[in-house]
């Protein structure tokens, strides 16, 4: 092997390599409750891991993942209540020490902060996003939500795109139910689901913040079925705040403004 190969080859070379990788790939913003990190891992759908840390006393902390690792499981049709996949939930909690408080995942870890217990948990999310290969989905009905967004863009000619993939700045691959392109892109969720929506809306809270760093001229919409749902003043609050456009899905009216102003040249 020739000198120049055995040097970039070397161990040391190999080391730095990977190291600076990751170290690329590691973002970390302050939050309200905490702080946030984007990791070098990936769940099964792309999407990049993040993990919530939030102080408990002076010599401990709460890593989290706000409840999105079960609820995207839920939301791709995995039966979580089902024998088997409890079964294979609970096998891999007891493996990385997780606790799990309604959707939430979640460990207790000691101050100073220590690189490893973040690295078990984010990979602890991970194995647990893996079930979703387990067991073959059920179709997940389609909500009156989607039926009437579906409705609307049909009444105006509209082909949005859908389950469409848009980027923030620091988070990547966040998927949308609709895209319409044009002077002030607009990106559509559809709220599926149900009961509280505190731990929902601060997760898409931050990632509508993130792209609108990252697209200024990006709208943000959420439709949402308020007979499904649970919203306090809280959640209302962050919802009006980040989005461009939040609605039952019965104010048609004010979906059509939205999709006005997508279309609308001019800032």
């Amino acid at each position: 092997m020739k000198t120049s190969e055995k040097q970039f080859l070397s161990p040391e070379a190999c080391r730095e390599a990977v190291q600076a990788f990751l170290g690329e790939q590691i973002n970390a913003e302050k939050t309200r409750r905490g702080v946030v990190m984007a990791l070098p891992l990936m769940y099964p759908d792309g999407y990049q891991v993040q993990v919530h840390l939030e102080p408990v006393t002076k010599s401990t902390a709460l890593i989290t993942d706000r409840g999105r690792t079960l609820a995207k499981l839920l939301e791709n049709g995995l039966n979580l209540d089902a024998k088997q996949t409890l079964a294979l939930l609970d096998e891999r909690k007891q493996m990385f020490e997780v606790n799990q408080a309604g959707f939430e995942l979640q460990k207790e870890i000691r101050l100073p902060l220590q690189g490893i217990d973040v690295h078990l948990f984010a990979e602890s999310l991970v194995s647990i996003a893996h079930l979703i290969y387990k067991y073959e989905p059920v179709t997940s009905e389609e909500s009156v939500a989607d039926r009437t967004l579906k409705q609307i863009f049909k009444e105006r000619g509209i082909e949005p795109t859908v389950n469409a993939v848009i980027d923030g700045k620091i988070e990547k691959q966040i998927r949308v139910n609709y895209l319409l392109s044009g002077r002030h892109p607009l990106a559509c969720k559809v709220v599926k689901r149900r009961g509280p929506m505190l731990g929902y809306m601060e997760q898409w809270g931050w990632r509508w913040t993130d792209v609108k760093q990252h697209n200024p001229h990006l709208l943000r919409g959420m439709i949402y079925d308020p007979d499904k749902q649970e919203w306090d003043d809280t959640t209302l609050n962050i919802c009006k705040s980040v989005c461009d456009l939040f609605c039952p899905y019965l104010e048609t009216q004010t979906i059509h403004d939205a999709i006005d102003r997508a279309f609308k040249n001019g800032n």
